[in-house]
């Protein structure tokens, strides 16, 4: 059986606990036996009081890419629109999960380096130091398979505003110098410092208050600050970003706006200008009513709201084809249900934030 995650004590009186990802071939996406792993473990030692710190970690290259998308494609192939154990308990477990890191008291440091994409910003985002190196690179590209920016995309993208609505309707992949500056991480290292850290941690004086504890890791995590200078490739265009957006939401039509505008001049930006128009239009569409909806909204209901749309989309067909252009066939040719986010109707969206179980929400207990 293959192994998907590592896990162990450290330090003197065993009082880090360590998760460590080590899918490295498939850049440590995540499988429902992966989240599932994490989260047994990860809640026991919330729950641990011998336990002060807990490190989620990875393989080289990447934090994690995201979902297993692969996986999730046949699954939902075989369902055939209907009912999915399989996806079904991937949404709703990695949701719990990622509720389960932003609500902890306990502190939780995150090595970030590399790729850090859908599932993998899920996981990052919700824990209380979040580490990156100049590799780091942060983005929600489910425009590319007709899926949406999950996992706490909500929740990510709506505190940034303009600049998150752009990034989640084009999956742009934000720099080192983008997160620090965003505040999506709290501190970017030299990849060479990570055993010195790992070993600050383990040799850390732990006391029983959780903040004082937190205190003391952003203490250590200072220390290593790079003095690389780490250029915004998103913010660095910031205003013309934020006036693009700014035309958009004021307008009748958002999306014709935003799909005849010029270009930036900026070979990142003007590419991920592209990937918004060679990408799925539900998607488009789907994403700007969840960042309206997500105004006023607790982070329960944000998962909450996710995990219909989830449910919604592994039952519609972009999210299987855009898998198989992408990944399957490798043809990049999608033929999605719309060709543009101007034909997409409005019921059409509206049915994806209509949950497809009857009762109560899966969800309902988050936040009591």
């Amino acid at each position: 059986m293959e192994e998907l995650v590592k896990f162990r004590l450290a330090g003197p009186r065993q009082q880090v606990a360590i998760a460590t990802l080590v899918r490295e071939k498939p850049l440590n996406s995540l499988l429902l036996d992966t989240i599932d792993q994490l989260a047994e473990n990860i809640n026991a030692w919330l729950a641990d009081d011998s336990i002060a710190c807990i490190v989620i970690d990875s393989s080289k290259r990447a934090f994690c890419a995201g979902a297993d998308i692969t996986v999730l494609y046949r699954a939902v192939k075989e369902a055939n629109g209907g009912a999915n154990p399989y996806a079904e308990a991937f949404f709703l477990n990695e949701y719990k999960l990622n509720y389960a890191l932003h609500t902890a008291t306990k502190p939780i440091v995150v090595w970030g380096e590399g790729i850090v994409m859908g599932g993998g910003w899920g996981l990052l985002g919700g824990c209380s130091h979040r580490i990156g190196t100049p590799s780091t690179r942060l983005a929600m590209p489910e425009i590319n398979i007709g899926l949406f920016p999950d996992a706490g995309g909500t929740k990510f993208l709506s505190s940034l505003g303009e600049i998150g609505m752009f990034a989640g309707l084009t999956g742009f992949q934000m720099s080192a110098g983008d997160c620090l500056d965003l505040k999506l991480l709290d501190f970017v290292v030299d990849p060479t410092s990570k055993d010195a850290i790992f070993e600050g941690l383990e040799d850390m004086p732990w006391v029983s208050d959780e903040k004082e504890n937190g205190r003391l890791i952003s203490e250590l995590l200072a220390q290593y600050r790079t003095a690389e200078e780490l250029p915004g490739k998103l913010l660095s265009h910031r205003d013309s970003v934020t006036s693009l957006m700014k035309a958009c939401l004021s307008a009748d039509n958002f999306f014709e706006v935003f799909a005849s505008a010029p270009a930036f001049g900026d070979e990142a930006l003007d590419a991920a200008m592209t990937a918004y128009r060679k990408g799925s239009a539900t998607t488009a569409k789907t994403f700007v009513e969840q960042m309206r909806r997500a105004k006023g909204m607790s982070l329960a209901d944000m998962f909450r709201m996710e995990l219909v749309v989830a449910y919604q989309c592994i039952r519609h067909g972009d999210f299987p084809e855009g898998v198989r252009a992408l990944l399957i066939d490798k043809d990049r040719t999608p033929q999605w249900a719309y060709k543009s986010a101007l034909d997409v109707p409005n019921a059409y969206v509206a049915a994806h934030f209509e949950p497809s179980w009857p009762g109560e929400h899966p969800l309902a207990s988050l936040g009591h």
